[in-house]
């Protein structure tokens, strides 16, 4: 850290009482050996420092002395973004922990970090570090989504880090670590470049399809939040062997994910879980649409996604015996079929 010395209002006070103390005519020295204790944490801070000088008569110069140097912490934020602030300080507390015992290549620390944490620790990092102005012009929908806070936020943009290609992902990854550790400021042109860039891809990739790799994760991701946390109960029910029949159904299809970027795509209210040959006959529906999928726009696709759980929604979230509902699922099947056709044909 190089000490930068800003020098404020002091107050002369005679005959405070306090004991005098070795100090020095040039104020620099005192300020210098005061900060550099500092220079041993992570990251940029700013420190304010009380001086004492005194005067002895005869003497061409006041001698001057450090009396306190604390460090100012930042603001509190909004508190809409309290839980995030929260999430990041604890992926602060984890870096500058494996930092000092385990491991001393950040790229290696992030890299064994989920896509939640990362998301956590970069979304925090953006609001604590004031980056998201900067952002806005490269990265619109990013910011209107992180601005609003809160660990959905979050929870957004861990789809956003699943959907960004490896190559662009760790990027990203190298440049915030030299931003958390040295601040905003300290990136060169060509690095504040590279970061418009990324952030820019980023941005575009909302308004693309999903690529293979994607959508396989993401799946994966579903199926085990589903049953960890959005309905434990049915896990609970089903048994692991039986769960195996088991399949999540995304009510907005993980292949419409474009014309949603603003929308979490695994959020638990746009999860369903249901039994196979029931995932089975939605997914003929979908299928239905056939070319006419790459014209539709998110209003048909809501429209579309109605149609499904108007038809099948006896199923959803609930053990089911294909057996002893096999014609009343194919008479599901006939009617959302029609329904979208009629939809289709408007």
């Amino acid at each position: 850290m190089k000490p930068e010395v800003e020098l404020g209002v002091f107050e002369v006070q005679e005959g405070s009482g306090r004991r005098s103390a070795p100090g020095s005519a040039d104020l620099r020295m005192p300020v210098v050996q005061a900060l550099l204790p500092f220079a041993n944490a992570v990251g940029s801070r700013t420190v304010e420092v009380e001086l004492e000088g005194r005067h002895v008569r005869g003497e061409p110069e006041p001698r001057w002395r450090v009396v306190a140097a604390t460090t100012l912490e930042p603001s509190e934020p909004p508190e809409e973004m309290q839980d995030i602030a929260r999430e990041y300080r604890a992926m602060q507390e984890e870096i500058l922990r494996h930092w000092r015992e385990e491991v001393k290549d950040s790229a290696r620390l992030a890299g064994v970090w989920s896509f939640e944490q990362l998301a956590y620790w970069y979304v925090g990092g953006f609001i604590a570090k004031g980056a998201l102005g900067a952002m806005e012009a490269v990265a619109p929908t990013v910011v209107s989504v992180l601005g609003r806070g809160g660990a959905k936020a979050a929870q957004w943009f861990r789809t956003v880090l699943i959907r960004t290609p490896p190559a662009e992902r760790e990027a990203l990854q190298r440049i915030w670590m030299k931003v958390e550790a040295e601040g905003l400021t300290a990136l060169k042109a060509g690095e504040q470049a590279e970061l418009r860039h990324i952030l820019a891809r980023v941005e575009k990739a909302l308004h693309e399809p999903l690529d293979r790799q994607a959508k396989k994760r993401l799946r994966q991701w579903a199926r085990r939040e589903y049953f960890d946390t959005v309905n434990p109960r049915l896990a609970r029910e089903l048994g692991p062997l039986r769960m195996e029949e088991y399949e999540i159904h995304h009510r907005i299809p993980l292949e419409y994910a474009r014309l949603f970027p603003r929308m979490d795509i695994n959020q638990g209210t746009n999860l369903v879980a249901v039994e196979r040959t029931v995932h089975r006959s939605i997914n003929r529906v979908w299928e239905s649409v056939g070319q006419q999928a790459q014209r539709l726009d998110n209003r048909q696709v809501e429209a579309l996604s109605r149609v499904i759980d108007q038809q099948y929604g006896s199923w959803f979230h609930r053990v089911h015996v294909p057996a002893e509902s096999a014609s009343a699922l194919a008479t599901a099947e006939q009617n959302a079929l029609r329904a979208v056709k009629g939809l289709l044909e408007r």
